[in-house]
């Protein structure tokens, strides 16, 4: 009896390991896959829609805390062009995060297609703002860091959609 629990409990750890592994591997910044859904400990035994709940969670406060760090930026610098980059970028996240905002009702009313959507418009707008730098002066390490945290976030979201 008490072996045929451990294999159980083994098998069920597992499929959510190798749910984990699937998801993470079909996306593009595998990184923050693997951070995000093995890091948090609501991942721990979750279904792929508590896996998106978590996903959705923490896109919306990343997306957040790099308006937050695009804002403290903007009031630093006294380059002009980088007021105006960091303007643009202050634009770009906050549509970012008024998309996401709608993410969990999307999730809730399993509108995968609209969830979906959103998703990739979403993931549009940090390229957007990191494509302001291609020229100098230089996009600082903390913003190029958020803006690919945010993206690689966000491409979770859409693989995972294939998952619900």
């Amino acid at each position: 009896m008490i072996v045929s629990l451990l294999l159980i409990s083994f098998t069920l750890t597992s499929v959510k390991a190798d749910l984990i592994d699937e998801i993470c591997s079909k996306t593009v910044i595998k990184d923050v896959c693997y951070y995000v859904l093995r890091e948090d400990p609501r991942s721990k035994g979750a279904n792929p829609e508590v896996l998106m709940t978590i996903v959705i969670d923490l896109s919306q406060k990343n997306a957040t805390f790099t308006c937050n760090l695009v804002s403290t930026l903007l009031k630093k610098t006294t380059d002009p062009k980088l007021k105006t980059r960091y303007t643009l970028c202050l634009g770009n996240f906050n549509k970012a995060s008024n998309i996401l905002e709608k993410f969990p009702n999307l999730l809730k009313s399993k509108d995968y297609y609209g969830l979906s959507a959103n998703a990739s418009a979403a993931i549009r707008e940090p390229s957007t703002c990191d494509n302001n730098f291609l020229e100098p002066p230089v996009e600082v390490p903390e913003l190029r860091e958020a803006s690919d945290n945010l993206r690689g976030l966000i491409d979770v979201i859409l693989v995972l959609v294939g998952f619900l």
